[in-house]
C-alpha cells in the first residue's frame, strides 16, 4: 500500500493500522465469493453504537462513535441495504477474529431502527492483509 499521508480515500483507523476501504471494495467487487455476502445480527455487533456520541463522551463505554462520526447521517441518509465490511485480523493458525472497518453509520441506524440483521461483506486474512498499513504516530 502506498504512503496514506499522499492518498486520499476513505480509511479505517485502528491503533497503528490503516485499512483502505476503497481497497476492500475493489476485491469485492473484482473477486466475488459465494461465501463474503453475510449477515450479522445487529443486537450482537451493537456495542460501541448502542448509544449516542453524546452519551459515549459522557460514560464508561467501547465507543465506536468517535472522530468523524455524523449522528444526523447515521439516522437519516446511512443506507441499510449496502452492505457492512469486515476484515479478518486474526493471526496464522487463528480463527477468523472479525473488525468492522466500514459501516459504523449503517450499523449504528440499524439498532435505532431496530433492524434485525444486516449485510455484510467478509475479507478473508489474506485480503485484510491487503487493504492493511501500518503507520506509528509519534
Amino acid at each position: 500500500m502506498q504512503n496514506n499521508q499522499q492518498k486520499k480515500g476513505q480509511y479505517f483507523h485502528f491503533g497503528p493500522f490503516i485499512y483502505d476501504v476503497d481497497a476492500a471494495l475493489e476485491i469485492i467487487h473484482k473477486e466475488p465469493r459465494p461465501d463474503r455476502l453475510q449477515e450479522i445480527h445487529v443486537a450482537v455487533w451493537a456495542l460501541g453504537v448502542h448509544k449516542s456520541p453524546e452519551e459515549n463522551r459522557q460514560g464508561k463505554t467501547i465507543p465506536l462513535l468517535v472522530g468523524n462520526f455524523d449522528e444526523e447521517y447515521a439516522r437519516t441518509q446511512a443506507d441499510l441495504s449496502v452492505p457492512l465490511i469486515f476484515a479478518d485480523l486474526s493471526t496464522e493458525g487463528e480463527k477468523p477474529g472479525y473488525m468492522l472497518i466500514d459501516g459504523t453509520h449503517r450499523l449504528r441506524r440499524a439498532f435505532i431502527e431496530d433492524v434485525e440483521k444486516l449485510p455484510v461483506y467478509l475479507l478473508d486474512k489474506v485480503e485484510s492483509l491487503r487493504i492493511r498499513d501500518v503507520k506509528f504516530y509519534r
